[in-house]
């Protein structure tokens, strides 16, 4: 699935999925609230091969619309990456440290090994860097390839 995600202004952007299926979407968002918080859930999915979280249901043919509701039954996976993808949104953001991780995902029962984490945080960086650099009316592309 391709991604592009123009810059409308400062403070907005419109993602355009362009899925294998050649079926496409295109939402807009406000870039404060989700930007960060979807390039963290792109780079998490993509470095654990996660292929049911938040990107992989999209390249799979789902709407933003279908992956809302905390009680929807399509989305009990992506709940569960969720709480991984806070938790390195935290990190990346300085909220908390990097050796603390475990702490907060614990009850998961799920470990993520330190090579995912550290490229993972890296990619968020390189990703969240090119976007402050294009102007406004430029996309960033990115690739969904699982």
């Amino acid at each position: 699935m391709k991604i592009e995600i123009e810059k409308k202004t400062l403070f907005q952007c419109e993602y355009t999925l362009s899925r294998k299926d050649h079926s496409k979407e295109i939402i807009s968002l406000d870039t404060k609230t989700f930007l960060l918080h979807d390039i963290c859930h792109f780079a998490v999915e993509k470095h654990l091969k996660y292929q049911n979280g938040f990107w992989g249901m999209l390249s799979k043919g789902h709407t933003i619309d279908q992956l809302f509701g905390k009680d929807n039954p399509q989305t009990e996976e992506l709940r569960f990456i969720e709480k991984i993808v806070g938790p390195i949104q935290s990190i990346y953001s300085g909220h908390i440290p990097k050796q603390n991780l475990a702490e907060f995902i614990n009850h998961l029962d799920f470990d993520i090994p330190q090579n995912v984490l550290n490229h993972s945080l890296v990619e968020i960086e390189e990703i969240m860097n090119s976007w402050k650099s294009i102007p406004v009316g430029q996309k960033l592309i990115l690739d969904w390839d699982f």
